[in-house]
C-alpha cells in the first residue's frame, strides 16, 4: 500500500542542518556583541572607580618625560572623563632640560589633552595618542652647527638617531614603528627660534596647527597659521620622512605656504641642519607685489611698477652651484623662461649665468635692478641686484621698452657686477631700421659714471626727434646716428648737464620743417632782425644732411653741419645751449649751381629759443678796394 507525504515534510531528519546552524551563528553574533557592549559601558561605569586621575597623571608624565627625555611636571589633572571616548585634560605642563638650565623650562603649555586607552589604563599603564596643546610655548636654540637643541635621551630622540643613521624614516625596531601618536593639535600656540650662527631671533605665534602622524614609521601631514612680527601666515606640511626632519637631515617635503599677497609651493629635499634645498620644485606665485614686498620687508629696486609676479623652477643645488632648470615666470602677466646657474665663488659675490627669454622687457627697470639710474625716478636707494650678484647673461625680448620707445626682436648681454658692468644690446629692430648699443658702467652704479654708445642704422628721424623733443624743429628723413656719450650722476634729463661725448647724424631724402629759405632771403634784405617763424612757413627739402656735435656741461658744440637740398645748401656751426633749449649759430645759405647774376649767398646769426629763434642777417663783407 503505497502513503503519500504531506506537503512540506521534510524528507529526513538531516535536511535541517543549515538552517539550524545559520540561526546558532547570529545567536552567537549577537550574544558576542552584546556581551562586548556590557562590558565597555560596565568598564566606562566603573572606570571612575577602578581609574584614579594620580595613575593617569603619573602615566602621562612618565610617558612625556620618555619621549622627550627631559623631566615633566604636571600641575594638576583638570579633568578625567571617560564617555564617549576616554579623555584627560591636564594643566600647567612644563619640560625642563635635564642638563643644563634645569629651572628654565623649554616647553610650558597650559593646557594637555590626550585620549587613552580604557584597558590599558585598567592595566595601570594607559597609552594615550591624539593630543591637544593649549597655548604651549616652546623656546629652540640652533647651534653653530645647526644641530636644534630640543631634544633629550628620549624615545623620540633615539628614533631620531636612528633614522639618522639608516637615513629612513624610523628606526628598525619593531615596536618603535608600532609606536602610535594620531593626531596633534595646538591651539594659540607660540615658538621662539634662536639661531646662534646669526643671532637672529624669530618669534612665531598664534600658532594654530593640526598635525596626524598615526605612527613614528609613518608619513605626517598638518596644516597650520600663525603670525611673524605680526604678519599672516599659513602653512601646510607633508613629509614621508618626518623623523630626518626633525633630525634636521636632507628630507622629502611638500610644503605650501601663503601669506597677504602671495602664495608658494616647495616640493623636493630640503636639509635642515645647513639651511638649504637640495633639489626642489619651486613654485611661487604674487598676486600684489607691493602687498607682499610690505608684508616681507624686502623692497628690490627695479620692482617698482610690478604689480603681479610668479615663477616656477626646478632648483638643484650641486655643489658649488645652483642650478635654475625649467625655469618660467611672468611679470604683470608678460611670460619668460630660461635656464640659470648660480656658481658660489670664494671670497666673491655668487654669479649668475644663464639665458632668459622675454615677452616683454622694461629697459628702464631692468636698469634700475642693476642700480642704473638713467631715467628721472626719485633718487631712492633701493638694494639692488648688484649687491648680492654678479651677472653673465644673455637676454632676449620679443618686445622691449626704454621709456616711450619700443624695440623688437632684441637680443643682449649682461657681464660683470655692481663695479664694472657691462650691457651690450644687438642687432635690434628699431623705428623702421636697426638699433644696437653698448652701455659699460665702473664703481658702484652710474655715481661713478656710465659709458654709452648708440648706433642706429636707418632709422626714422622724425619720430625720433618728436619724441625726444616734442615741439622743437621738426627733422624729418631716414638716417643713421652715432652717439658716444658719458654720464656722471643718475638721471639724465635730471643731470642733463653731467653729459658728455659726440653725436654724428646722417640722413638722405628729408626735411626740416618751419624753415622757408625764400623767407629767409625776403626778410633779411630789409630787417636786422626777426624771428625764424616771421619768415613764413614750409619746409627745407634736404637731398642729405651731415652733421658733428661735441657737447659737454650743457652745451653742443656744433662741429660740422652741412645740409643740402634741391636748390640750397645750409651751412651751420656754433653752439647750442641745450640745458637752457637755446641757440648760439651762424647759418650760411646758399645756392646749389648759382648762376652767374645769382647774388651771394645768405649769412646770418641764429639766437635765443630753439623753438622760435631770432635771425639777425650777417651784411656781406665789403669786396677788395671798396
Amino acid at each position: 500500500m503505497i502513503f503519500s507525504r504531506r506537503a512540506g515534510q521534510s524528507e529526513s531528519p538531516g535536511s535541517a542542518g543549515p538552517g539550524r546552524r545559520t540561526r546558532r551563528l547570529i545567536k552567537l553574533v549577537l550574544s558576542v556583541v552584546v556581551f562586548g557592549a556590557l562590558v565597555s559601558v560596565s568598564l566606562r561605569v566603573a572606570a571612575p572607580h577602578l581609574i584614579s586621575s594620580a595613575v593617569v597623571r603619573s602615566a602621562i608624565e612618565s610617558s612625556m618625560a620618555q619621549w622627550a627625555g627631559h623631566p615633566v611636571s604636571i600641575e594638576d589633572v583638570a579633568q578625567l572623563r571617560f564617555w564617549p571616548r576616554p579623555e584627560v585634560t591636564l594643566n600647567g605642563v612644563s619640560i625642563r632640560r635635564a642638563g643644563d638650565h634645569p629651572d628654565e623650562p623649554f616647553v610650558e603649555i597650559q593646557s594637555l589633552s590626550a585620549e587613552f586607552s580604557l584597558l590599558s589604563a585598567v592595566r595601570g599603564k594607559p597609552d594615550f595618542n591624539d593630543f591637544r596643546f593649549e597655548q604651549p610655548q616652546i623656546r629652540i636654540e640652533r647651534d653653530v652647527d645647526g644641530r636644534l637643541d630640543w631634544s633629550g635621551d628620549g624615545l623620540l630622540n633615539a628614533a631620531v638617531r636612528e633614522a639618522l643613521a639608516t637615513q629612513t624614516t624610523a628606526a628598525s625596531d619593531g615596536d618603535t614603528k608600532k609606536t602610535e601618536i594620531g593626531s596633534v593639535e595646538i591651539v594659540d600656540g607660540e615658538i621662539t627660534l634662536i639661531d646662534a650662527r646669526s643671532g637672529a631671533r624669530i618669534v612665531a605665534d598664534r600658532i594654530n596647527a593640526k598635525i596626524d602622524w598615526p605612527r613614528l614609521a609613518a608619513p605626517l601631514s598638518g596644516q597650520a597659521t600663525f603670525n611673524v612680527q605680526d604678519r599672516g601666515l599659513s602653512l601646510s606640511l607633508q613629509t614621508p620622512t618626518p623623523l630626518l626632519l626633525l633630525g634636521g637631515a636632507a628630507s622629502q617635503v611638500d610644503i605650501s605656504a601663503s601669506l597677504p599677497g602671495m602664495r608658494g609651493q616647495l616640493k623636493g629635499v630640503i636639509d635642515l641642519n645647513r639651511g638649504r634645498l637640495e633639489q626642489a620644485d619651486v613654485d611661487l606665485s604674487v598676486s600684489d607685489v607691493p602687498q607682499a614686498a610690505s608684508v616681507l620687508g624686502l623692497r628690490v629696486a627695479g620692482t617698482e611698477r610690478w604689480q603681479t609676479a610668479s615663477l616656477k623652477a626646478q632648483v638643484t643645488n650641486a655643489g658649488d652651484e645652483w642650478r635654475f632648470d625649467n625655469l618660467e615666470f611672468k611679470i604683470n602677466g608678460s611670460p619668460g623662461d630660461g635656464i640659470l646657474t648660480l656658481k658660489k665663488r670664494t671670497g666673491a659675490k655668487p654669479l649668475l649665468i644663464g639665458t632668459v627669454a622675454v615677452d616683454l622687457l622694461k629697459i628702464d627697470d631692468f636698469l634700475q635692478a642693476l642700480s642704473i639710474d638713467l631715467g628721472d625716478r626719485a633718487n631712492v636707494r633701493l638694494p639692488s641686484l648688484t649687491r648680492w650678484v654678479d651677472f653673465d647673461m644673455r637676454v632676449s625680448a620679443a618686445t622691449a621698452t626704454a621709456g616711450n620707445f619700443q624695440l623688437t626682436d632684441l637680443g643682449a648681454s649682461l657681464t660683470g657686477g655692481g663695479d664694472a658692468l657691462k650691457l651690450v644690446i644687438g642687432d635690434t629692430r628699431f623705428m623702421g631700421g636697426a638699433l644696437s648699443a653698448r652701455l659699460s658702467v665702473s664703481g658702484h652704479g652710474v655715481d661713478q659714471g656710465v659709458e654709452i654708445a648708440v648706433m642706429m642704422d636707418r632709422i626714422d628721424l622724425g619720430s625720433l626727434v618728436s619724441r625726444l623733443s616734442p615741439g622743437s624743429l621738426s627733422l624729418k628723413g631716414t638716417g643713421s646716428l652715432t652717439l658716444d656719450a658719458k654720464l656722471a650722476g643718475p638721471g639724465w634729463q635730471r643731470n642733463v648737464d653731467a653729459m658728455s661725448g659726440r653725436l654724428d647724424i646722417r640722413a638722405d631724402n628729408g626735411e626740416i620743417g618751419g624753415l622757408n629759405a625764400e623767407g629767409l632771403r625776403r626778410m633779411s634784405t630789409d630787417r636786422a632782425y626777426f624771428q625764424l617763424s616771421a619768415a613764413g612757413t614750409g619746409e627745407f627739402d634736404y637731398r642729405s644732411l651731415d652733421m658733428s656735435v661735441r657737447f659737454s656741461e650743457g652745451s653742443a658744440e656744433v662741429e660740422k653741419a652741412r645740409i643740402v637740398g634741391e636748390r640750397d645748401t645750409l651751412v651751420l656751426s656754433g653752439i647750442i645751449p641745450y640745458s637752457r633749449q637755446a641757440l648760439a649759430l651762424t647759418g650760411e645759405l646758399s645756392e646749389v649751381a648759382p648762376k652767374a647774376q645769382t647774388t651771394a649767398p645768405l649769412r646770418f646769426f641764429i639766437g635765443g629759443s630753439w623753438h622760435d629763434p631770432v635771425i639777425s642777417p650777417i651784411p656781406p663783407l665789403p669786396a677788395a678796394g671798396q
